[in-house]
């Protein structure tokens, strides 16, 4: 059975990915498209099913990277549901927070994004607050 710290690094990997692909996404789709894509990618998980036998649907990159988007989303629901079972919601919800570091990271290492003194300190302050808020007493 994997622990809960396995299942943290799952929701903060998960969410954090699609928090980074929504930046993906905006720049290669209208909000329409993006959001189609994003239930597909949702329904794919979600029902554990793919095409059916013949059926066809013409990609871009664009909408691939929607429907990775939804995946991502739907798995970190999986694991905070999972996690929500035994995990106070108080300090859960707080610590799966922290998925907002992802995206800033690989909006600076992939897309070239400035990082700037104001970027760092709003991290270091929302990781010393997300240790204060999970910590066991």
């Amino acid at each position: 059975m994997m622990g809960r710290g396995f299942w943290l690094s799952f929701v903060l990997a998960t969410w954090g990915l699609a928090g980074f692909l929504m930046k993906v996404v905006g720049v290669r789709l209208d909000a329409a498209s993006a959001l189609f894509g994003i239930v597909i990618g949702y329904a794919i998980v979600g029902i554990t099913t793919g095409l059916i036998d013949g059926g066809t649907v013409t990609f871009n990159g664009g909408f691939v990277w929607a429907m990775v988007v939804g995946a991502s989303y739907i798995l970190g629901n999986w694991g905070y549901v999972r996690l929500a079972k035994t995990e106070d919601v108080s300090a859960l919800a707080p610590i799966t927070g922290l998925n907002v570091a992802i995206p800033i990271l690989l909006g600076i290492i992939v897309l070239g994004e400035s990082i700037t003194v104001r970027k760092l300190v709003g991290v270091a302050f929302a990781v010393g607050s997300i240790y204060l808020l999970a910590a066991r007493s």
